[in-house]
């Protein structure tokens, strides 16, 4: 089995799942900030034994507070809730908006806070993502956090940002099909791209 590409960015949100109430909450908090996720020396320190500290802090920062917004500590998380965060693992944001738009039967308004997502830029990303994540939470969909944090973590960066763009998309419009309609390539999203692979 090839090792899991996301495992720094798995290793911080495990972490964050030992965290606290207290702690997610002050997280929560930071949402109406201009540095979403800026909670102090101990948020840093959990970047930095995570191994991601050369990553770009502000969507470290940004994601974390998201994950405070819908996640609980796993110390409180149901059998079924563990299963659900394991089969959620690999699938993109698109893939679950995407997801969600069919089960919802093509509502309008789902498809157009996505292609909003896709047309911002970092200074507009924390609200759209913000917009996006809500959301899933009112269908009680979580994101894959490892696969998010990674897959925002470059959104400005010449290439990086256009080829998440491009996979979302397709991923979204692959989900929005009907079951019945897909192929088996189909059925599972795109794979990762790694930053120095687009280096």
């Amino acid at each position: 089995m090839p090792p899991d590409p996301l495992t720094l960015e798995r290793e911080f949100f495990a972490r964050l799942g030992r965290l606290e109430r207290g702690p997610l909450a002050e997280l929560r908090r930071t949402l109406a900030d201009d540095q979403p996720g800026d909670s102090g020396q101990w948020l840093q320190r959990y970047i930095f034994l995570s191994g991601l500290e050369r990553g770009n802090r502000r969507m470290q920062f940004l994601v974390a507070a998201l994950y405070a917004l819908i996640e609980r500590p796993h110390d409180d998380e149901t059998e079924e809730e563990a299963a659900d965060r394991a089969a959620r693992e690999g699938k993109s944001l698109g893939w679950l908006l995407g997801t969600l738009y069919r089960e919802q039967q093509e509502r309008p308004s789902t498809e157009k806070r996505f292609l909003a997502l896709l047309d911002a830029d970092e200074e507009a990303l924390p609200y759209q993502l913000r917009q996006a994540v809500a959301l899933l939470k009112g269908s009680d969909v979580k994101p894959d956090w490892a696969q998010l944090l990674r897959d925002v973590s470059g959104w400005s960066v010449d290439g990086w940002g256009e080829e998440v763009r491009r996979r979302w998309a397709n991923d979204f419009y692959r989900a929005a099909l009907p079951p019945r309609q897909k192929t088996e390539a189909e059925d599972t999203p795109d794979s990762t791209p790694t930053p120095e692979a687009q280096a």
